[in-house]
């Protein structure tokens, strides 16, 4: 099958192959390497007028930040990063359900209303029944929906700090983070090596 019938528009191609830019190839006249650090993909470069990260799946694919901007390098968990911004809300519903639902369970209509033994009471007594039999059944719902939400919380927080996706974090302090992602290991062996050749 051809090109053009594969994606609709493009009658010819021509694939071109990109390696990897060393970091050497980076600097600017005059500028001094300080370290380098390879990444799984990518690198991060120290030089004594900026920091270079370099990412392939990123655009663009290197960034340049001047040194008085970056404030730290950091090695950030990313697994779950997603989910874990409606975590505290999901607790705070968790708990009131768990709260409002056991109260529920724990109060019933029939003892807070008193049905007088009169002609033409039953149908009071209908409708006390009809409350408590709805309260117990939101009281319920309530208390398994808190459960199962707070037993969520607990998977995805789990996970968070279970998960081995992590990024080298470039800190720049109100502008945002340039975030290079890759395995924990690599990442602290590179985080060690910038600690040791970057003097505070």
């Amino acid at each position: 099958m051809s090109n053009g019938l594969a994606e609709p528009g493009v009658l010819d191609r021509i694939d071109l192959s990109s390696s990897a830019p060393d970091p050497d190839d980076r600097l600017l006249p005059g500028e001094t390497p300080v370290a380098a650090v390879a990444l799984s993909p990518g690198w991060i470069a120290v030089t004594d007028r900026s920091v270079l990260s370099y990412h392939p799946d990123r655009d663009p694919a290197v960034v340049r930040t001047p040194r008085p901007n970056v404030t730290s390098v950091a090695l950030r968990r990313t697994g779950a990063r997603t989910l874990l911004r409606y975590v505290p809300g999901a607790l705070v519903y968790a708990l009131a359900a768990l709260a409002v639902g056991a109260l529920l369970l724990a109060v019933s209509p029939g003892e807070l209303v008193a049905v007088p033994d009169a002609p033409g009471a039953g149908g009071l007594e209908s409708i006390v029944r009809t409350l408590g039999w709805a309260s117990r059944l939101l009281g319920t719902v309530l208390v398994f929906s808190g459960i199962l939400i707070g037993l969520g919380v607990a998977v995805v927080v789990g996970y968070w700090l279970s998960a081995r996706e992590v990024a080298l974090v470039v800190e720049r302090g109100a502008a945002d983070p340039i975030e290079c992602p890759t395995d924990r290991q690599t990442g602290r062996h590179a985080l060690e090596t910038l600690r040791e050749a970057i003097p505070e």
